[in-house]
């Protein structure tokens, strides 16, 4: 059982703009702003990761991610390279820990509100990524997408604005990048199918009620992915109070958030919960190693009580 960090989730994102939540809480998911064909400009942490990839001297992860809000669909492919000794960005293939500033129950992990940041010359910037050239991706003999990396070498589009980029769960992604300071690499990733059978059912019209009193439990069918996540984020009007990620094999077909951590949230509070499916492969050539990574995320509103 994996037990995936929070840091870095853009939890208040999930209230203020619903299809940038494909997982904030998920593996290395995001992509840049900009428009037209190339959304690069990734910060830390939205644009790709690190794997650590063995002997290799470069590594990173590129992310199909499929959101569900309502009747909204975004599709968004989006990654980032760099050298493997740069540990500044998550390795989306290693089993990451609660931060010191957490609790542990279970497979979950509770983080407190951070701390306003004082935006001092620590925290500022993005991350400088390499790269790999020109990546294409195609669904079987369609081209779904060709990504140049953005200004700082992070690779990001959305069918926000390339209708083009979408594919059905189970379908094939084959991924060719030319190469550049990042050696050329080919692979292949399966996508995984969207979520049924949810319960209790999640929607961002109606919210759903989660007692603090009680464990609370989320089950769904079985599906084609290895792992699944559940983020579950609290808000007091705009303001971040707390938020609680639970790892699951996706078999189980169940995740339970453990009332000592519900606990920690306050009554009358709002926010979301979102899961997500994942399933990863691992590409390697010349001088790099690439996570290859789908996702699919649903999610609603939520009230505590």
């Amino acid at each position: 059982m994996k037990l995936f960090i929070l840091a870095g989730i853009a939890s208040l994102s999930c209230a203020t703009a619903i299809a940038a939540c494909s997982s904030s809480s998920s593996k290395g998911s995001g992509g840049g702003g900009g428009d037209g064909g190339n959304e690069g400009d990734a910060k830390t942490g939205d644009g790709g990761s690190s794997s650590g990839g063995g002997s290799k001297p470069y590594a990173g992860t590129i992310t199909a991610t499929r959101t569900i809000a309502g009747t909204t669909t975004v599709y968004t492919i989006s990654g980032g390279f760099v050298a493997t000794p740069d540990v500044s960005i998550p390795d989306a293939s290693a089993a990451a820990t609660c931060p010191t500033t957490g609790t542990v129950s279970g497979s979950c992990c509770y983080l407190p509100a951070a701390a306003p940041s004082d935006a001092g010359a620590a925290d500022a910037g993005t991350v400088t990524f390499d790269s790999a050239g020109t990546i294409t991706v195609t669904d079987g003999a369609t081209s779904i997408a060709s990504l140049m990396p953005g200004t700082n070498g992070a690779y990001g589009i959305s069918s926000a604005n390339n209708p083009s980029i979408k594919w059905t769960g189970g379908d094939t992604l084959d991924f060719s990048a030319t190469g550049g300071t990042v050696g050329a690499f080919t692979g292949t990733l399966v996508t995984v199918a969207d979520f049924a059978g949810v319960t209790p059912a999640l929607s961002y019209t109606t919210a759903t009620t989660v007692p603090l009193t009680a464990d609370l439990d989320v089950k769904w069918t079985p599906g084609t992915g290895t792992d699944v996540r559940l983020f579950v984020d609290a808000l007091k009007g705009t303001a971040q109070q707390g938020a609680i990620t639970c790892d699951a094999a996706d078999s189980a077909g169940t995740v339970s958030v453990p009332m000592a951590l519900l606990s920690k949230l306050a009554t009358g509070d709002t926010g979301v919960i979102t899961l997500t499916r994942s399933n990863l492969t691992t590409a390697t050539d010349a001088n790099t190693t690439v996570d290859l990574l789908s996702t699919t995320s649903t999610g609603g509103t939520a009230k505590f009580q």
